[in-house]
């Protein structure tokens, strides 16, 4: 492995990335519809890339206050296969697709900076449908880089159908650690000075234009939730831009951007206004050539002057463009540094509208037996705003607009670019005043829409006076170390540290402060995905307490004051006290129903003690009883109440796995397992994969895929609730499979039996005794609990309590 500087952009990212809470925000996914592939022949052809990019062997690490690129010499690039049949898109909910569902989560799955490749490649089918996803982290690929990374994807596939493990790719001409070094070069020896002093000019008192939001939001928050619309312009527009640059002598790129001025400034924004515009960045052959993140975001300014007609907007669009051409290198994030703190307030960290012209990239790329076709971008988080990207595809130009929902609705972005085309529609006819042209977007400047927000101010004087004052102790400390940090007089908790004038440089400074002056230590990445006063207010109060609430029974049932009562045990991570509701209703009237919570323990024996401690007011059930892994918790609970003297009551045991060591043969399939588990739960088991092969050890991907079918099927569960129970059921097979007993506790008990093998109901018949009832139902494990077999279960647990009294 080499240690090698990062770019300037990669290290901006890095940063902006730690403070969002959506670590997708950054990811780039191509969903491409192909034909039938080959597998092996893909997975050596995307070895092969791998082997050759360094920039695909790179990951990115933060030490001493630097983010650096570690470049592997090896990273195993697994390609992700996933299938189902037909009868899986026939089997999910109205108006949702399987396809769609899966690229989307397929894309969010977040990457671990630290861990190469950034880069991933899924062949997803369904029926007689292949896409193939590639999905990589910005900072090492910008659009660009995916379009050779594809091609050259397709020709070494090609070469490996003919020959198979023959292809040869040449170490390319440049590398991307190349590119980082030049960069981080000019930024310290001057070079980029004149083009960040023209940065500096050019944006003094330029306000971030936005479209008015239907939601008001704080501040602009880099990882929004996001949705993403496309519009296929019409005939009569591309004509419009046909004829601009005919008449101009200017690029179509030109067209759109006066289009966006025009529509923003005819909106209600006045004055010069900024909008974000992404450019390749790639002036030189030799950076032609680079495989790697060299994109850059460049600040275009517009403004509309009394008398202008539609072709004066697009010429100062395309002189302005072409006057900031040379100094286009010069980072973002070095610029926005260079900035007063009152113009980067007014610009943001990030431009809030922004423009990407792709051109005719990303699609007809020859893959086996037929071009590629670029598919909606899935992506669901939003860094700006608005972003425009701009596609020339076969059949129309499209353009797609990603958009943060936490402000806009869907009908706002859609009249924008309803706006955009009736714009450039009008260019077809030359020197046509703007005046005559009306629009429906409403626009106004990004510092407006927060303008109105509630501060709370503090006093900038020292930490022990704002202590003091009102009584506020440890908030009034925390809040007069953000203030002195930050050089501010003023501090709103939901102000973001980064968009106040904070830097990486300050993050290190603010903690210092807080460490020496509350003695608190915080992790600082957790602060980061949401780096507001509140938050930290918040983690440093966290810090110093450490009680924690006390678990009790959940009430399933309230049954008469004095009636039978049942006690059920959590059925382990993949389920919830819902696996009982038909179990709980088949029970006589009067009969009371209770379940413990799950604990985080780490074995069988802790996991009885703690769902003993947990019982009902401390009071011993008529019977004590639990499904599966539940089933086989409380049989420990007896084996351990006998230890103590206690009389175990009657158990009801639903096909819990024997304490013999064979769950431990689960192991190898507990991510299979728990895919099944879920979607038995709710109710979708058509949904099962017929293939699943991820990248070793890849579970969040798999967890993603499963959030993908939960959705398809019409009901909702996040990741982290998924997340949460796979640790918990993963943990819980680990328990059971290092649980082996044969102590013989000799109670009244039921066995329900649905899936359990002959001899594991041999030696539960060892250990339960001649009391023990069998009771075999024609279902499988998951259906056991359910109805009808529920209705019999219940009967069987009255009687065993009527003989037991009798």
């Amino acid at each position: 492995m080499i240690r090698q500087v990062s770019a300037p952009q990669q290290e901006a990212l890095w940063w902006i990335q730690q403070r969002s809470s959506h670590k997708d925000l950054y990811n780039l996914t191509w969903r491409m519809s192909v034909g039938r592939l080959d597998v092996p022949a893909l997975e050596r052809a995307w070895q092969a890339l791998v082997d050759r990019y360094e920039v695909l062997r790179t990951a990115l690490v933060h030490e001493d206050g630097a983010v650096w690129q570690d470049i592997h010499a090896r990273a195993p690039a697994a390609l992700n296969v996933l299938k189902w049949p037909q009868e899986a898109q026939d089997a999910v909910a109205p108006r949702h697709d399987l396809l769609d569902e899966l690229a989307k989560n397929l894309h969010k799955t977040p990457f671990e900076l630290s861990v190469p490749p950034l880069a991933r490649l899924s062949l997803v089918t369904v029926g007689q449908s292949d896409e193939l996803l590639l999905t990589a982290h910005h900072s090492m690929l910008d659009g660009w880089s995916m379009q050779r990374v594809v091609r050259e994807l397709a020709e070494v596939y090609h070469a490996e159908l003919a020959h198979p493990g023959s292809a040869h790719i040449a170490e390319p001409p440049v590398q991307f650690a190349d590119y980082a070094v030049r960069a981080r070069k000019a930024e310290s020896d001057g070079s980029w000075q004149e083009g960040t002093d023209y940065w500096v000019r050019t944006l003094s008192g330029v306000d971030s234009a936005t479209v008015k939001p239907d939601r008001v939001r704080p501040q602009q928050v880099p990882g929004a939730p996001g949705a993403v619309v496309r519009h296929s312009l019409s005939s009569k527009a591309s004509e419009g831009v046909a004829a601009l640059t005919d008449r101009g002598g200017m690029t179509p790129f030109a067209c759109y951007l006066a289009a966006l001025y025009t529509v923003l400034g005819l909106g209600g924004v006045h004055g010069r206004f900024a909008v974000g515009v992404g450019v390749a960045n790639r002036l030189t052959e030799r950076d032609a050539a680079c495989v790697g993140y060299l994109t850059n975001v460049v600040v275009a300014t517009g403004e509309l002057f009394e008398g202008d007609t539609l072709d004066d907007v697009v010429a100062r669009a395309r002189d302005d463009f072409w006057d900031s051409l040379p100094h286009q290198q010069v980072p973002f994030s070095l610029v926005h540094n260079a900035l007063s703190v009152e113009d980067r307030n007014r610009l943001g960290a990030t431009p809030s509208v922004l423009l990407t012209y792709h051109g005719k990239i990303g699609a007809g790329v020859l893959l086996g037996e037929r071009e590629t076709e670029l598919k909606a971008s899935p992506n669901s988080s939003a860094v700006n705003h608005i972003t425009l990207g701009i596609f020339e595809e076969p059949e129309a130009t499209v353009i797609e607009a990603g958009y943060d929902t936490s402000r806009f609705d869907e009908s706002t972005v859609r009249a924008l670019l309803s706006d955009l085309e009736q714009v450039l529609e009008v260019g077809v006819r030359a020197e046509v005043p703007i005046t005559t042209l009306h629009v429906r977007t409403r626009s106004t400047t990004a510092r407006t829409v927060t303008r109105a927000d509630a501060v709370d101010t503090v006093r900038s004087s020292s930490i022990a006076e704002a202590g003091a004052e009102g009584g506020e102790g440890l908030r009034g400390s925390v809040r007069a170390i953000w203030c002195e940090t930050l050089g501010l007089t003023q501090a709103d908790p939901e102000s973001d540290f980064f968009a106040v004038g904070g830097h990486s440089l300050r993050v290190f400074v603010l903690f210092a402060k807080l460490q020496e002056a509350t003695g608190c230590q915080i992790d600082m990445i957790d602060w980061l995905d949401t780096p507001t006063l509140g938050k930290l207010i918040h983690l440093t109060e966290r810090s110093v307490t450490t009680e924690q609430p006390i678990e009790h029974s959940v009430l399933l049932r309230q049954g008469d004051r004095g009636g039978p009562h049942l006690h059920l045990i959590h059925p382990a991570g993949g389920a919830d006290q819902t696996t009982y509701k038909d179990l709980t209703s088949a029970l006589p009237d009067g009969w009371r129903v209770t379940m413990t919570p799950d604990g985080d323990q780490e074995t069988l024996e802790e996991l009885a003690d703690h769902h003993r401690e947990n019982m009902d007011a401390g009071r011993t059930p008529d019977v004590l009883g639990g499904w599966s892994l539940g089933g086989l918790i409380g049989y420990v609970m007896a084996v351990r109440m006998r230890a103590d003297g206690v009389t175990p009551p009657p158990l009801l045991l639903i096909d819990p796995p024997a304490p013999d060591g064979s769950a431990a043969n689960e192991a190898h399939s507990e991510l299979d397992a728990f895919i099944y588990t879920i979607l038995r739960a709710v109710d979708a088991p058509a949904l099962m994969p017929t293939e699943l092969l991820l990248s070793p050890g890849d579970t969040e991907h798999g967890l993603s895929v499963l959030e993908a079918l939960v959705n398809a099927s019409g009901s909702a569960m996040s990741i982290d609730v998924l997340r949460e129970r796979f640790d918990a059921i993963r943990r819980h097979w680990t328990a059971a499979g290092e649980y082996v007993s044969d102590e013989p506790i000799d109670v009244p008990s039921v066995l329900v039996a649905a899936e359990l093998p002959e001899e594991a109901v041999a030696h539960w018949k060892s250990l339960l005794g001649p009391g023990m009832v069998l009771v075999e139902v024609d279902a499988d494990h998951f259906a056991a609990v359910k109805d009808p077999f529920a209705a019999r279960i219940a009967e069987a647990v009255v009687a065993l309590l009527k003989g037991r009294v009798g």
